[in-house]
């Protein structure tokens, strides 16, 4: 299986999920399992998800952050995707699904704008 780690860290009200790795089928479950968590923890105001170390992405890892911004959207939490670069920039360009999320170049930048 592709290196993959996953950690959250509160930062204020703030909530700020790394992702380290490659985000593919077989981790990301392990991304799921993490975003549950943070969901049923007590959802913050914000959630930001820090993409910057992600090595690759493909359409399941995605999917999880498809997921994640729906169920943003469901309970009215400021989702915002940090560092996106890479395959995942380009899947989300060619997809249209660039638009649908709130992108930030750093994690300071994303708390910044709380």
């Amino acid at each position: 299986m592709a290196f993959f780690t996953v950690s959250t860290s509160r930062h204020g009200t703030a909530c700020v999920v790394r992702a380290d790795g490659e985000l593919d089928y077989g981790n990301a479950p392990v991304f799921r399992d993490e975003m549950t968590k943070v969901w049923e923890a007590e959802a913050p105001p914000t959630i930001v998800i820090d993409v910057t170390a992600l090595t690759f992405c493909d359409s399941t890892g995605v999917a999880e952050l498809i997921v994640s911004l729906r169920r943003s959207r469901t309970l009215g939490t400021r989702l915002v995707l940090v560092g996106v670069h890479g395959t995942l920039e380009r899947i989300l360009t060619i997809t249209g699904l660039r638009s649908a999320f709130e992108l930030s170049p750093s994690v300071e930048e994303a708390l910044r704008e709380m």
